[in-house]
């Protein structure tokens, strides 16, 4: 009997080693998503949740749950990934019309001047005043832009910008003599200026993170589409008797009223929203423009760099002050900021708006190819 119970409490204990031993493995490694697209990817991950939850609930062991959650992540992420909603798209489009405007009103003013300056007998000084009143115009349109997208919005600022680019092509159409002109390329300096500041940060503020670098280049490639499309207005325009140049500073007014009618029925930025409290009507426009994706984490990220941001405000003094003082800020600062200044001194603004050529063809053609 001694004998037999030594051996009863040999076998028990080595079952109880056994035993702890698999529940101190480690659980299996999560299975990654399946290449599937879509739903199916969301699919087999509930599938596979359920394999392993199976599995850590037959060998006692808790890491399943955690498992199953960060492959729900992934899948999700795959899903979000292959199926972004078109209507960002829609969005994207509507606001690089801000874009082509500043490109086209830019760079139509090139072929104007070869019939302004006999048609109104411009001198030297009004051919520049015509020029330099719209970059003067906008330069300080965008240092107002910053505070006007603060106060009003984005999407309120894009309207007004509208608004400005076809009250100035109006103006410009009908000027009687060379002041109310001015006047109307003063006016669409200020529009240029707005929508340079509030396009871009738009369009970054409704894309998704994977395709906001993406969708941000679209305003830049409608830029440089204006200022082609210019050079072919300029061309179509330039044989005409008598003025020709009303027709070509004028027709900025149709770009500017779809843009005006596009964003009448086009949502404001929901970081833009969060940053007043409107989090409901920010949360529905999150989930208008992500169409089947999650928006929770995005909801989460925005909220918090926005208190993180409210917590730094005067902290270390004003924004440009803490850029130049840290030294990877200052760095991309100096950087980003001499790419412009050189690109502005290559003269690529004489070619755009001085016209050195006096054939038409000659200018529109060498305008054209460069943009």
């Amino acid at each position: 009997m001694s004998r037999k119970a030594n051996v009863e409490y040999t076998l028990r204990s080595l079952s109880n080693l056994m035993g702890e031993k698999r529940r101190r493995q480690p659980p299996p490694p999560p299975p990654q998503p399946p290449a599937g697209l879509g739903e199916r990817s969301l699919i087999a991950a509930a599938e596979s949740c359920s394999s392993l939850n199976s599995q850590a609930s037959s060998s006692g062991g808790g890491g399943g749950g955690g498992d199953c959650a960060e492959l729900e992540r992934a899948a999700r992420r795959q899903f979000q990934q292959d199926e972004p909603a078109a209507f960002v798209y829609v969005v994207a489009a509507f606001s690089a019309l801000g874009g082509f405007l500043f490109g086209y009103d830019t760079g139509v003013v090139s072929g104007a001047l070869l019939l302004l300056k006999k048609e109104l007998r411009l001198d030297a000084a009004w051919q520049e005043l015509l020029v330099s009143g719209t970059v003067g115009a906008a330069a300080l349109a965008a240092l107002l832009g910053g505070a006007l997208n603060g106060w009003w919005g984005r999407r309120a600022c894009i309207l007004l910008a509208s608004l400005i680019f076809t009250a100035g092509a109006v103006l410009l159409a009908a000027a009687p003599d060379k002041e109310t002109l001015l006047g109307g390329r003063l006016v669409v300096g200020l529009g240029i200026g707005i929508a340079s500041m509030t396009v871009p940060v738009y369009i970054a503020e409704v894309a998704p993170p994977h395709l906001r670098g993406r969708l941000v280049t679209i305003n830049t490639l409608f830029i440089t589409g204006g200022q082609f499309f210019a050079s072919v207005v300029d061309g179509a325009f330039s044989y005409l008797p008598k003025g020709g140049w009303r027709y070509m500073l004028g027709l900025s007014a149709v770009p500017a009223v779809i843009q005006f009618v596009g964003f009448l029925f086009l949502p404001e930025s929901p970081r833009w929203l969060i940053q007043k409290g409107q989090t409901q009507k920010a949360r529905r426009i999150l989930s208008r423009m992500r169409g089947n994706q999650t928006i929770d984490d995005e909801y989460d990220s925005i909220k918090n760099n926005i208190d993180e941001e409210e917590k730094e405000v005067g902290a270390a003094g004003p924004v440009i002050y803490r850029m130049l003082t840290y030294p990877p800020t200052r760095r991309q600062l100096i950087v980003g900021c001499s790419l412009q200044m050189f690109q502005q001194l290559a003269g690529i603004n004489t070619v755009m708006y001085q016209n050195p050529w006096e054939n038409p063809w000659e200018n529109h053609f060498i305008t054209g190819l460069l943009s």
